[in-house]
């Protein structure tokens, strides 16, 4: 009998499986094996090119199983090979990608933006200099009559090395002639990685200042609290000119001998240029490397930057909201400075706050956050309270100097004497005393006797709010969004700060045809210069908003000439209430906060009591007492009454009763879902529909559902706006339904839906 033999079949390899989290809109998770040649090398966080479809796909490794049987397709091989994302950071987005209910990717593309995904390619420049021997006669022949070769090499000789990229600008000379010297051997460039300085150095600020009781008293708590395994947050509430920044400073020093790294979160780094130059000037004495990141340095400058801190070579990074993704090895202490500020609110997917994932990226990494305000928000102050943070106060400004006095105006008391040429007119007659109330003005001219400087305070921009037809009331509305539209007098046209739609003004009504019947309504920044400029014709007046400050270095440039006496009177917009210290500024006029006071928004009161005290605290931050007045028409409002008496706490017990009465947060946490589309009729429907499944989703979660409804500005760039809100007190909860029900329908829908959980403006 023939034997028989069994052969089983070949065994499948026994690999690991990698979780890759491929580049696209929508979360898109595959799994690949791992090839036994690149089993030491694929790790989370790996950069790695993966088979998809009938090409490849580049991804994230953000999952790593183990090991299995499998007949998966292999991994390729590594993408970017010095690209490797910390777990420190992955962790962190997974946590932003659940509770805000964003697409992981999403989190991902915002911690790892496409400079950093690419390549590095290091940014190099020519630094150009003279040879050490060049015959004279030499030179004339090659230059011979061209003017701008010799203004070329005089300027070198003086001024050498120079970079290539920064002659043109500095010189007026083209690229071009610079090239030709260099061809000609007139000229040397050596090819060199050009150190990037961030911000001015100011020696007179680098030596350490003597702290006050009250400072000495907030570092030995701020110290306590770093040497236990997890510490607690911090909320460093002091009044304007308190100090704060001292004891960031020695909070820093003592963080850098742990040989641990700092990052340090500001607002907008244009705006706080005095915080960046006593921080390089102080830590760069001790030898400290510091980063500065922020929207404004280019790709190939932040990819170095990012590997920087990568490998440990940044010891303090300043930088904004996204700087908080920054790959630290050894994080040890985070400050956010102005924790208050909005602008820490991301505004597209994933709609994060900065401050909040601060805090949790503390938690996560076992290192001390100091939260730090005058004005603490709601949601930080509450938590204090109530001991989820550590409260340390600053009640007194340093050097016993005194909180400015605040006179208020009422508006209304006011008698108007127009004549019918001024109600109806071109709207260009402007009389200086409609803006600038006489109580104002001789506190003005009191100043500028003596001179002192003023900062003068207005929440919008342009020359009027809106233009207005005195015959039939007809506004000008922007064709694309809901609003009116905004005249700029020194551009001459009608602009809408939505949108950036602008127009120039018509000559006539285009509803009842009137010709020369439009008057100019509300006040920007604009035209309270002009009405200064009338009434102090000798003074000198500069004006800070978003249009004249739009090059880049020109904030910082307008502050340095202000703290440098060049001006008397600043005029600006939110822009001059933060992160000024300027000695020498005894008056403070806010022309008007009304129009920030009743919009229809919760936070509007909280907002406009932390504009006012932030504004306010400019004032007397010098060897000379500080003076505040505040023109409204409605004197007697809450946040206007305590700000005037700097009263935080008594505004917060108001406010905070207000809102517990309401189940607003701090008490509750909110989620602002937006429709989005076109026509209205039809984004009206879905949101009814949606909200309804919404509902049936989260019955059992007890969470309030409210009713779907237009948003206060319903149009936006052509698109309508409905929206729902949503409060509860458990978010991850929330979110994860939410997550699953809005990336299933959304597409189904055929409009937009955007999910904004901790929604700081309900406006847009």
């Amino acid at each position: 009998m023939e034997q028989e033999f069994f052969f089983p079949p070949p065994s499948l390899p026994t690999l690991h499986i990698a979780r890759v989290l491929l580049d696209n809109k929508r979360d898109f998770l595959l799994d690949y094996a791992i090839p036994e040649a690149l089993e030491k090398e694929i790790v989370l966080g790996t950069h790695v090119r993966v088979p998809f479809k009938k090409g490849f796909g580049k991804g994230i490794v953000v999952d790593i199983l183990e090991k299995q049987t499998s007949a998966l397709k292999p991994i390729l091989c590594r993408e970017n090979k010095e690209l490797l994302v910390p777990q420190n950071i992955l962790k962190l987005c997974k946590w932003i990608a659940d509770y805000y209910c964003s697409p992981l990717i999403s989190a991902l593309r915002t911690a790892l933006p496409d400079s950093i995904r690419a390549t590095i390619k290091p940014k190099e420049d020519l630094l150009l200099s003279l040879p050490t021997h060049l015959d004279p006669l030499y030179i004339q022949s090659k230059i011979k009559r061209s003017k701008k070769e010799k203004e070329a090499l005089d300027f070198l000789k003086k001024w050498q090395p120079a970079w290539l990229s920064e002659l043109p600008k500095k010189t007026g000379i083209s690229r071009n002639i610079w090239k030709n010297l260099l061809r000609k051997g007139l000229i040397v460039g050596l090819s060199q990685k050009k150190e990037e300085i961030y911000f001015p150095i100011v020696p007179d600020h680098s030596a350490p200042k003597s702290l006050t009781e009250e400072q000495s008293h907030a570092v030995r708590l701020i110290e306590e609290e770093m040497h236990k395994g997890l510490p607690q947050p911090i909320l460093l509430f002091g009044v304007t000119g308190s100090g704060k920044t001292e004891v960031y400073m020695q909070t820093i020093e003592k963080c850098l001998t742990q040989k641990k790294q700092v990052l340090l979160l500001v607002p907008e780094i244009s705006l706080t240029p005095q915080l960046l130059e006593r921080i390089k000037a102080r830590f760069t004495a001790q030898g400290a490397s510091i980063g500065c990141w922020h929207s404004r340095i280019s790709r190939s400058e932040k990819a170095t930057l990012w590997y920087d801190i990568l490998h440990g070579k940044i010891d303090i990074l300043v930088g904004t909201r996204s700087a908080l993704f920054a790959p630290f090895p050894v994080l040890g202490l985070i400050i956010v400075d102005e924790e208050h500020e909005s602008s820490f609110k991301q505004e597209e997917s994933p709609r994060y706050h900065g401050r909040d994932v601060a805090v949790m990226r503390a938690r996560l990494e076992g290192a001390l956050i100091i939260l730090g305000s005058a004005t603490p928000s709601l949601e930080s102050y509450y938590n204090a309270i109530s001991g989820k943070y550590k409260l340390i106060e600053l009640r007194k400004r340093v050097e016993e100097r005194k909180l400015p006095s605040v006179s208020i105006i009422d508006l209304r008391k006011r008698k108007r004497k127009l004549s019918q040429q001024e109600k109806k007119g071109t709207g260009f007659f402007l009389k200086p005393e409609e803006l600038v109330s006489e109580e104002l003005k001789e506190a003005i001219e009191k100043r500028l006797e003596r001179k002192e400087q003023i900062i003068l305070y207005i929440n919008h921009r342009g020359y009027s709010s809106s233009l207005q037809c005195s015959d039939c009331g007809y506004v000008l509305p922007c064709p694309n969004c809901s609003i009116s539209l905004s005249f700029h007098k020194n551009l001459g046209i009608l602009n809408c700060h939505l949108c950036n739609y602008s127009t120039s003004v018509p000559s006539f009504c285009p509803t009842c045809r009137a010709v020369g019947a439009f008057k100019f309504l509300g006040s920007g920044t604009e035209k309270v210069e002009e009405a200064i400029q009338q009434m102090f014709s000798s003074a000198r007046v500069l004006r800070m908003d978003s249009d004249t400050m739009k090059k880049k270095g020109a904030m910082e440039r307008a502050l340095r000439a202000f703290g440098e006496r060049q001006f008397d009177i600043l005029v600006g917009t939110q822009m001059v209430s933060k992160g000024l210290d300027f000695p020498h500024v005894s008056l403070v006029g806010i022309v008007s906060i009304d129009g920030l006071l009743h919009l229809p928004d919760f936070r509007a009161s909280e907002k406009s009591f932390q504009q006012l005290l932030q504004v306010s605290g400019r004032s007397g931050r010098g060897s000379v007492e500080g003076e505040v007045f505040v023109q409204t028409r409605t004197p007697y409002h809450p946040a206007i009454q305590f700000a005037r008496h700097h009263d935080y706490l008594g505004f917060v017990d108001q406010e905070l009763e207000f809102r517990k009465t309401l189940f607003y947060p701090p008490f509750c946490r909110a989620i602002l879902i937006r429709f989005i589309g076109n026509p209205e009729e039809k984004v009206k429907f879905m949101a009814e529909a949606f909200t309804k499944e919404i509902k049936e989703a989260l019955k059992d979660s007890n969470a309030i559902v409210g009713e779907p409804t237009q948003a206060p500005i319903a149009k936006i760039k052509g698109k309508y706006h409905y929206q729902l809100f949503i409060r509860c007190q458990k978010v991850m909860e929330i979110s994860q339904k939410l997550k699953k029900l809005i990336f299933v329908k959304e597409s189904e829908m055929g409009i937009n839906i955007r999910l904004d959980v901790d929604p700081q403006d309900l406006l847009k």
